[in-house]
């Protein structure tokens, strides 16, 4: 991992709090289908306003309305249970002798995720969306068959021939070349090895080993792993007191809309208790925000579909209209 790469297609999170030794394996019943052990880093991508977990190629974004419950074992360790989709559940287990990171952690648990901790007096939270990433899924275009996507390759590359071969024509009968014959004796032989040089450029490796070690001083150094922090202090966490990992983009947004999935396929709505407690108004909002969420995508796709024929004012009368309508919506 090169935690210090920026790209354009990378998006960087705030390492808030770092684990060194931890466990997950994914189960169903008696099945495991999924195990892994290493560093675990709690990030926060402040682009998405989000806390996602992070363990090798194992990648979790914490939900409000996921439950998420916790268990202590002997000594310094921890067990979580998290979620998956299709029944599955995510089990991790941290060994760690820092309580105040341990402690953080749950405060970020009972913040962004329905958390309860077995023997104690911590109930899940009442459900609520998470804050709106803007992330939907695009509807799939009809595939077509494999045959059709054969022939068209075929047909693309036959055309590209054509077109290519369309301007040879013989221009003379008598065709005479314009390079210079050289004589082997007069080619001298070069000294490659000498004239070969670095593409790297100077001080390039003391670079790299700069920024690792202030990556891995800052983590060591963070002050949200020695001190019990509020929830508020944790989210303010920065790069100048923390470390900045970078992650794939396209990744990181898969992983967002997968758990997305496991909420509507879990079935995890506001009960009617809670939806006396949280009050009317609220909870029309909270139904507004579910069915925009559901909704914005199929018409984001259907946007697309029709500015390909529109013009250009008429694209920005449909857009100002859709726009005063969201404001209405609230």
């Amino acid at each position: 991992m090169e935690p210090f790469q920026k790209e354009h297609d990378k998006v960087k999170g705030i390492e808030v709090l770092f684990f060194d030794n931890a466990e997950i394996e994914k189960s169903k019943g008696n099945n495991n289908s999924f195990a892994s052990f290493g560093p675990l880093s709690v990030l926060y991508f402040r682009d998405y306003n989000r806390f996602v977990l992070h363990l090798n190629d194992w990648r979790y974004p914490l939900m409000r309305r996921l439950p998420v419950s916790s268990e202590k074992s002997q000594g310094n360790s921890r067990v979580y249970e998290f979620p998956a989709l299709n029944g599955y559940s995510y089990r991790l287990r941290i060994n760690s002798s820092e309580n105040s990171a341990l402690s953080n952690f749950d405060n970020i648990l009972s913040n962004f995720s329905n958390f309860s901790m077995k023997g104690s007096d911590l109930l899940p939270r009442k459900l609520e969306a998470s804050p709106d990433d803007k992330l939907f899924r695009h509807q799939k275009e009809k595939e077509s068959a494999p045959g059709e996507r054969i022939l068209g390759v075929l047909k693309q590359g036959i055309d590209k021939v054509m077109h290519a071969t369309e301007s040879f024509k013989p221009s003379s009968k008598k065709l005479v070349s314009r390079k210079k014959k050289y004589d082997l004796k007069d080619i001298k032989n070069k000294d490659f090895r000498k004239e070969a040089k670095s593409s790297f450029k100077k001080d390039f490796f003391s670079n790299g080993q700069k920024l690792s070690k202030e990556f891995y001083e800052k983590r060591r150094s963070n002050p949200n792993l020695s001190q019990n922090k509020e929830f508020k202090d944790l989210l303010k966490t920065t790069e100048s007191s923390a470390p900045a990992i970078w992650l794939w983009k396209v990744e990181l947004e898969e992983s967002i809309l997968n758990n997305k999935d496991l909420i509507n396929q879990g079935g995890y709505k506001l009960s009617d208790d809670q939806i006396e407690k949280k009050g009317i108004m609220q909870s029309l909002k909270q139904g507004i925000h579910d069915i925009k969420e559901s909704v914005t995508g199929m018409l984001h796709h259907g946007q697309e579909a029709r500015g390909r024929d529109m013009k250009p004012s008429t694209m920005e009368a449909e857009q100002k209209t859709h726009l005063e309508s969201e404001h209405y919506s609230g």
